[in-house]
């Protein structure tokens, strides 16, 4: 019998049969699953309370005694409202439908990236595609609920639909959580996930950690479409679903693409890696980490009168603003492959200033510089080729991370200046005289508040949130001695919010520490930097392309099935990347964008025969794999 049916027809002492056997049921599920949780349900009850009576089913609030659901003429409304949440999430009102990025065609910068997403666009449309979406009945591809109220409301959806791809709970309350478990069939939801994309947090804030893991570990799915449930507008709850949706909206950004990771290996071996960062030690010095936050404003006094007492990276466009001020920084960071980063160091002007750049920067903007450093950037793929022995972690996703993060190698202390991570009510973006010129006091329409530093009104994007964290992560592993955030933006984890004029930096001898530092770069040849010959890609590659083929060719002939399909195949990239990171980079972020736009488009389709879609896809995967490795072919036997 379904739960609702249940509920309504049987007796109290059914009911209660029913919900001990279920409780029972689930204490052995979570036995065997999640010992933490099977610990914690044996606890007894201090705020809620199941009530069954003759006014129906219900839950007692224990500090006042009040029902958590009204009552409609003597009866609990608990049964009303649970039946009318798990009506249709797809098109329920009391559902948010949280989306990803929307399809969109490749331009001509992509010419090998295209053939894969405009080619299943194509397809999509040429095919009956229409406007708004389409799921099978018996499909939910992302739940995140925030709160259970009983669970009732989830029972019914795990007893409709087949598949649920993947689910996320938050619920605040332990007792609220523990009577859910007297009518959801836990072990029977599990089951309908696939690859284990369940996960349940209780009480107090979730661990950011395993929020994140969820995102990353199924960064397909989880980045098309969540429909999404708050059951409490409790404080809890809504910074709960707040860190949600900023990691959500972290996972749809940093992708890459082929043709990026080209540029960068183009790049590399089109001059000479001499010096290069061999092996990073610290010297005795502080390190101020310099980028074009609107705070630098007011940060340039205070650069000016203690630049003998620290060296000074200027990350970027920090360069304008500081010679305009009269200050002369020590290093110059640069780490994008654009081809017209000569042109702003020229302007800026860089003139004799050390450029301290990564490999995989533009060789024009190399050229510029009169005396010049590297280092290999991790997270590309030409950082990767050869299996250099040392990568410098944590720079992206801005010019300000890799500051940071070099900063926290070479320094005894980090200082930070403009590295704002957000926007601020009433301020422009960037600092004065930068490269940006004139910009209007804006804040972003997808930005959300989050702690600030010093004020209350800082807000951020994806963009700001994924470089605070990895800011945090940076100081967490690196661990300088010590780390000032003298920024009006956002509080960074590690860094001590700290007023430029509450402290005082001790003399240092510059000369020699900017000595010592420099002598950490050497010849990368005469000290055996790079491990691994170029030719023995060549054949790896082939073995990539191959697997990834045979995915290709597992027969799909549902949406459910495309769904599984697609996180399967991005598992599979992302477990080659970990054995082989030059390879996973180099092609995972166009990979990742097909994967998306499948999956996508697949429910921009409406019918659920997928198997004419999926044989196309395999299709085009091969024709632009083949142009893909014949180009890089070329590039690697020059």
């Amino acid at each position: 019998m379904k739960i609702i049916e249940l509920l309504k027809n049987s007796s109290c002492e059914e009911i209660e049969v029913f919900c001990q056997n279920r409780f029972r049921e689930n204490l052995i599920f979570f036995q065997q699953e999640n010992s933490a949780i099977f610990e914690a349900l044996q606890k007894p009850s201090k705020e809620y309370q199941l009530y069954i009576g003759k006014e129906g089913v219900n839950i007692i609030n224990l500090q006042n005694n009040a029902w958590l659901y009204p009552l409609e003429d003597g009866q609990s409304t608990m049964l009303t409202i649970h039946e009318n949440l798990a009506f249709e999430p797809p098109i329920n009102d009391k559902w948010n439908r949280v989306c990803g990025n929307k399809m969109s065609m490749m331009d001509e910068r992509f010419p090998y990236s295209s053939i894969w997403v405009n080619g299943i666009l194509n397809f999509a449309l040429n095919n009956g595609g229409i406007e708004h979406y389409h799921l099978p009945s018996n499909f939910l591809p992302n739940l995140s609920l925030f709160g259970l109220g009983g669970g009732i409301f989830l029972q019914i959806l795990v007893e409709k639909y087949q598949k649920i791809n993947n689910f996320f709970i938050f619920e605040e309350s332990l007792d609220l959580f523990r009577i859910s478990c007297f009518f959801v069939e836990f072990a029977l939801l599990f089951s309908k996930v696939e690859r284990k994309g369940g996960y349940i947090f209780i009480e107090s804030i979730m661990q950011r950690n395993y929020a994140l893991n969820f995102f990353a570990s199924r960064r397909i799915s989880t980045a098309i479409m969540r429909f999404e449930l708050v059951m409490y507008q409790t404080p809890i709850t809504q910074s709960a679903r707040a860190l949600v949706y900023e990691l959500h909206s972290q996972s749809l950004r940093g992708w890459g693409t082929y043709e990026d990771e080209m540029k960068g290996i183009i790049n590399k071996r089109s001059f000479t890696l001499n010096p290069m960062l061999i092996e990073p030690k610290r010297v005795n010095a502080p390190i101020c980490v310099v980028a074009t936050g609107p705070s630098l404003d007011f940060l340039l006094p205070f650069i000016k009168e203690n630049q003998g007492k620290m060296i000074i990276f200027s990350c970027g466009t920090a360069l304008k603003p500081l010679l305009k001020a009269g200050i002369k920084p020590d290093f110059q960071i640069e780490i994008e492959r654009h081809d017209y980063l000569d042109g702003i160091l020229r302007e800026a002007p860089l003139d004799n200033i050390p450029l301290l750049c990564a490999s995989v920067l533009d060789r024009k903007a190399k050229e510029v510089a009169k005396e010049i450093y590297m280092f290999e950037r991790d997270g590309s793929s030409a950082a990767n080729l050869n299996e250099p022995r040392f990568k410098v972690k944590f720079t992206a996703p801005l010019v300000g991370n890799a500051g940071a993060a070099l900063a926290s190698y070479l320094g005894s202390d980090v200082i930070l200046c403009g590295l704002d991570c957000g926007y601020k009510k009433g301020v422009k973006k960037h600092a004065a005289n930068s490269y940006y010129g004139e910009e209007q006091e804006i804040i972003p329409e997808d930005a959300y508040r989050v702690d600030g530093n010093f004020s209350n009104d800082i807000y951020s994007d994806a963009l700001y949130s994924l470089s605070r964290t990895s800011l945090e992560e940076t100081f967490k592993i690196l661990k300088p001695f010590s780390i000032l955030n003298l920024n009006d933006g956002a509080y960074i984890k590690g860094a001590i919010p700290t007023h430029f004029e509450d402290f005082e930096l001790r003399s240092i001898n510059k000369k020699e520490a900017i000595s010592q530092l420099k002598s950490l770069f050497k010849d990368p040849k005469e000290e055996q930097f790079y491990t691994k010959d170029t030719q023995k890609y060549l054949f790896e590659i082939i073995v990539f392309k191959n697997k990834i083929s045979d995915l290709f060719k597992i027969e799909v002939h549902s949406k459910i099935d495309l769904f599984s399909k697609v996180d399967a195949i991005y598992d599979e990239i992302s477990a080659i990347e970990q054995k082989n990171a030059f390879i996973g980079i180099l092609f995972g972020g166009s990979l990742s964008h097909f994967l998306y736009t499948l999956a996508l488009a697949s429910i921009h389709l409406p019918y659920d025969d997928m198997q004419s879609f999926w044989q196309r896809a395999g299709e085009l995967y091969e024709e632009g794999m083949e142009k893909m490795v014949g180009n890089l072919r070329e590039i690697l036997v020059k």
